[in-house]
């Protein structure tokens, strides 16, 4: 019994000894590591289909004269292979070439509309293969991300398959950056930690991103001053974009809402703190009252009563918050933001300036 038991702890401690020694001579680096959820395309069969996307966009007579090896494209994998698609397709086919011309131009809004009206031109031609729109789709979700149209770019990489394109990190990327300016907290998490399951392959620029997106986003919560910093944020980029639709206007009602939310949460609890500390004074004052039949102290006027009765005052409906004198007005919004980080003062400060603008 006693011999079993030791053979059998011996052969567990001679598997660990080789999967240990394994890993540290690295003749299987993969061993112990997790398996990703997403694998990397292989270049040589990406540079086949391009050869063969190539040699159908030329005339029958010329086939035989143009071959296209890709020997360029060998070892290629991520931004470098999704770039190299979309150069080699530009050079035979001219709404590839158009679309290219467009992404590499200065940014502009009338550009967006032009690169937005080409790549639905491209995807509706029906000779246009399907890996090939992928990849085009995928360029130009890239261009949106990088000049800021997070909505855009969102709208076009959900239907669009991460595996159906030759980068799967920049698909992934690029929508955990949309996911991330648009405060979709849960989805970006996800789509992050898929994109660093293969963090040591990735761009350097995609993985210190992902990294700092992560730990940004990680403590966001609703209905918080960050939460309105941010949407303030977003306006602010739409605005500057040219977009001043029901969208922002939306989202700026939604601002002052929860501004007004939380002004009246301070207010509740402050009157909670100061009905606290009147019940503390109040009984600690009953019990400094002398008891019944004590004689009243020499300098006491006693038998005196009144009915308590005072002039009213007229102190009208408004807040007067834009009526203060500066000096006033500081002290309120100290007291109003004492236990909040400094860098949200200018949000309590401008939602007053609001309201007193909007006070007749």
């Amino acid at each position: 019994m006693l011999r079993n038991v030791l053979l059998r702890v011996s052969a567990a401690c001679w598997l660990l000894l080789s999967l240990f020694t394994a890993l540290v001579n690295g003749s299987d680096p993969q061993l112990l590591k997790k398996q990703s959820s997403w694998n990397w395309p292989e270049s040589e069969k990406v540079v086949q289909q391009i050869n063969t996307f190539l040699q159908s966009r030329v005339p029958e007579i010329e086939r035989s004269q143009i071959k296209f090896d890709g020997t360029d494209a060998a070892g290629l994998r991520g931004v470098g292979l999704l770039d190299y698609v979309l150069n080699a397709t530009a050079k035979s086919e001219t709404t590839v070439a158009a679309l290219k011309a467009i992404l590499d131009a200065p940014f502009a809004a009338e550009n967006f509309a032009k690169m937005d009206a080409q790549l639905s031109s491209i995807l509706a031609n029906g000779s246009i293969p399907v890996w090939l729109r992928s990849d085009l789709q995928l360029s130009c979700c890239r261009y949106m991300v990088h000049h800021g149209l997070y909505d855009e770019a969102l709208q076009r990489l959900l239907p669009l398959a991460q595996e159906s394109t030759s980068d799967p990190a920049t698909w992934l990327f690029c929508m955990g950056v949309c996911q991330h300016h648009l405060m979709q907290r849960t989805a970006c998490l996800e789509t992050l930690e898929k994109l660093l399951e293969r963090e040591t392959e990735l761009p350097t620029r995609y993985a210190i991103t992902a990294r700092l997106m992560q730990a940004d986003i990680k403590p966001f919560k609703e209905d918080s001053l960050d939460e309105i910093a941010r949407m303030m944020n977003d306006v602010e980029r739409r605005l500057a974009l040219g977009r001043a639709g029901k969208t922002v206007r939306d989202k700026e009602q939604a601002i002052v809402d929860k501004l007004d939310k939380m002004i009246d949460k301070l207010e509740q609890q402050q009157q909670e703190q100061q009905q606290q500390q009147q019940q503390k004074s109040g009984g600690k004052s009953k019990q400094q009252q002398p008891s019944q039949g004590k004689p009243a102290d020499d300098n006491q006027v006693a038998g005196q009563k009144g009915n308590g009765d005072v002039d009213q005052k007229d102190i009208g409906n408004g807040s007067g918050w834009g009526n203060l004198p500066p000096a006033q007005r500081q002290e309120a919004l100290q007291n109003i933001t004492k236990d909040m980080p400094s860098h949200f003062r200018e949000v309590i400060e401008a939602y007053f300036k609001r309201l007193a603008s909007n006070n007749p």
